[in-house]
């Protein structure tokens, strides 16, 4: 039995998305400078494929509240990458009471 468990965001939490985003912007600079401005099309390539592993790894690891009915609920990747953000929150809607509201972001535990 496949069960989810959310907890409360942490302080190694932060520090963890921190540095994977920290890790990312370094690798955009040095893809910049070794492929730009001869090979823009395989510096875009890089580029898209950096985005969409770090909002895969987001996606796995982070879910949202409800701040209607209180369901904590996971996204999916599209939604985790076309949702608008505001700090720790989403704006969301929920697949339990349906209604859209601001979730606040919480860390899966498996």
């Amino acid at each position: 039995m496949d069960r989810t468990y959310y907890r409360e965001v942490t302080g190694s939490d932060w520090r963890r998305a921190f540095l994977y985003i920290l890790a990312y912007s370094v690798m955009l600079i040095t893809a910049s400078a070794l492929l730009l401005p001869e090979n823009w099309l395989l510096w875009l390539a890089v580029i898209a494929l950096g985005t969409y592993l770090l909002i895969v790894w987001h996606t796995e690891n982070y879910a949202y509240q409800c701040s209607n009915c209180g369901k904590s609920f996971g996204i999916s990747v599209i939604t985790n990458l076309l949702g608008p953000n505001g700090g720790t929150r989403k704006y969301l809607k929920c697949p339990d009471c349906g209604k859209r509201s601001w979730a606040r972001i919480l860390a899966k535990r498996k």
